[in-house]
């Protein structure tokens, strides 16, 4: 059985062909929109099952589903946030309006950590997700991701950071372009610790959990042994929100 994965974020679409019978990876990639995938995936073997989640506008969730009914005949499954599943329980008091891919970020790293953790997934923005020992959904942050935050200084200020790229590090800047990347990851990562502190505080030893594209920035610079870069977990958490009963 062949099964095909979308992870439909803000700025790109990741996907993956998983064979079910040992969850071996068939291919992967990359991209820009459904458009590219549509036209990529055109004379691509039909799968036996096709599940993505969306954070998008919702007529690329319609596209998507027409576009797999009249090339393949099959409707794809799509994630839609429920208030428990996979042993994760949601305080949002509207959960629709917690956004899918934050949701199946949590319910893989409960099911890797098999108890408290924290879950950052640093790209376009950044997300923080904490997870108690119960699986409760403790709550999160959203702020703007590395790049973000340095583009909106630049926009909305006489600052200008240019010259060569930095190694960027938590030390206290000696030019202004070191000023304003260190200044960024060091909000972030005093964050990411403070949440730690926050669960350890609660009588947990969490698990770290990074992902997005400045994941492998981050990770390295927390001071926590327990931590892991996972690169997937939106799309390892679809198996757990579309063949969960709960």
């Amino acid at each position: 059985m062949m099964i095909l994965e979308l992870d439909i974020g803000n700025t790109r679409i990741k996907w993956r062909k998983v064979s079910n019978c040992n969850s071996e990876i068939i291919a992967d990639g990359t991209y820009m929109d459904e458009g590219e995938f549509i036209s990529e995936q055109a004379d691509s073997d039909k799968p036996d099952v096709f599940r993505f989640c969306n954070v998008r506008d919702k007529h690329v969730t319609s596209r998507i589903i027409n576009w797999s009914q009249t090339k393949w005949g099959l409707k794809p499954v799509v994630a839609t946030v429920r208030r428990e599943c996979g042993g994760v329980k949601i305080n949002y008091l509207d959960v629709s309006r917690l956004g899918a891919d934050r949701w199946l970020a949590m319910l893989s790293a409960f099911e890797k950590s098999k108890g408290a953790c924290i879950v950052v997934d640093s790209g376009t923005a950044f997300t923080l997700d904490v997870i108690g020992q119960d699986g409760i959904h403790l709550g999160g942050y959203i702020l703007p991701g590395l790049d973000l935050m340095k583009e909106s200084l630049v926009a909305n200020t006489g600052i200008c950071v240019e010259g060569n790229p930095i190694e960027r590090s938590l030390e206290l800047g000696n030019s202004t372009a070191e000023a304003v990347l260190n200044g960024s990851l060091a909000t972030l990562v005093a964050l990411i610790e403070k949440n730690i502190t926050r669960l350890r505080f609660l009588g947990s030893e969490p698990t770290v959990f990074f992902s997005g594209g400045d994941a492998k920035v981050l990770a390295p610079l927390t001071d926590f042994a327990a931590l892991r870069v996972e690169l997937t977990l939106v799309l390892d958490g679809l198996a757990i929100a579309c063949n969960s009963a709960d």
